[in-house]
């Protein structure tokens, strides 16, 4: 019996009650979870998947090992793809440098097909350089270079379709929507790039010469032409001014025999000084016959 000089002590708890509450809690603590916006999850049952979460929010799950939560990011990424050269249609180089902007949509196919972001972006780049390529191996280096001369960027060569495939693809095979693939670059390798100008300056050193050698011709022929006219000019004025003297001397031969009829001393006269001028120049000797007219004429004596 107890003391009743002495009151009850309440009697310590047992540590396996302890030990159970502590385990409890524990236990309760490790079976929530939560997935924010940022999140996808996959809920494994001994390494199994066996449900996806996608929607953010507090969830319960078995304590581990029987139950492991995979967290992924759901927010869009971007890789960038090393730059790659490709052949076209014509069998010339091209260096290409890809980007794809991706994110997670089917997180248990993507735990399943790659595990990790790192495996996820090495597979997505060997799928955007394979159809990449076929797609430049389709078109003749030309047409592509005329493409990027019309344009701000490369991206334009990259077809809708094209851009399809790789997303049908990566959606179907690795669970990852990809949300655009463009070219961050396109250009020729280094080593290839002086021979290209090269060739593309001799070319156009060949049109030049060509555009030059036809604009001689056309001048050459334009100059013939213009001498032909100038000579058929020439000639016609030339039978003109013929024409004309011949009917001056016509003109003046008939007048001079006019005047002479009228009055043939005056004629005499003139006809005398006309010859005066044509013979006599300054400096000039002249040698005369006494009994000639001219003599007389000079000496002022009557003819």
């Amino acid at each position: 019996m107890s003391d009743p000089n002495h009151p009850l002590r309440p009697s310590a708890p047992p540590w396996s009650l302890i030990g159970a509450v502590v385990l409890l809690v524990a236990s309760l603590g490790g079976a929530l979870y939560t997935i924010d916006a940022r999140e996808v999850a996959v809920v494994t049952l001994f390494g199994a998947p066996v449900r996806t979460v996608t929607t953010p929010g507090l969830y319960l799950r078995a304590p581990w090992p029987l139950n492991e939560v995979i967290r992924f990011d759901r927010r869009a990424r971007l890789l960038t793809v090393p730059a790659t050269e490709m052949l076209t249609q014509d069998k010339k180089n091209l260096v290409v440098e890809p980007f794809v902007l991706w994110r997670v949509s089917d997180p248990k196919m993507f735990l399943e097909a790659v595990g990790t972001t790192a495996v996820a972006e090495t597979q997505l780049s060997d799928l955007a350089v394979s159809r990449i390529a076929s797609s430049l191996g389709q078109r003749e280096y030309a047409a592509l270079m005329a493409v990027q001369a019309t344009s701000s960027a490369a991206s334009p060569m990259l077809s809708a379709s094209l851009k399809d495939d790789v997303a049908k693809i990566a959606a179907r095979r690795l669970g990852i929507e990809v949300l655009d693939l463009r070219l961050r670059t396109l250009g020729l390798p280094l080593q290839n790039e002086q021979s290209i100008y090269d060739r593309m300056r001799a070319e156009r050193s060949r049109i030049a010469n060509r555009y030059r050698s036809e604009g001689e011709e056309q001048a050459a022929s334009i100059r013939a032409d213009a001498d032909r006219k100038a000579a058929e000019m020439l000639a016609e004025a030339e039978q003109a001014a013929a024409r004309i003297e011949a009917g001056a001397e016509q003109t003046a031969a008939r007048l001079y025999a006019e005047a002479f009829a009228e009055n043939p001393s005056l004629y005499l006269q003139l006809r005398e000084i006309e010859a005066f001028e044509t013979l006599i120049n300054e400096d000039d000797t002249i040698v005369l016959q006494s009994d000639s007219p001219l003599f007389r004429r000079m000496l002022g004596s009557a003819p």
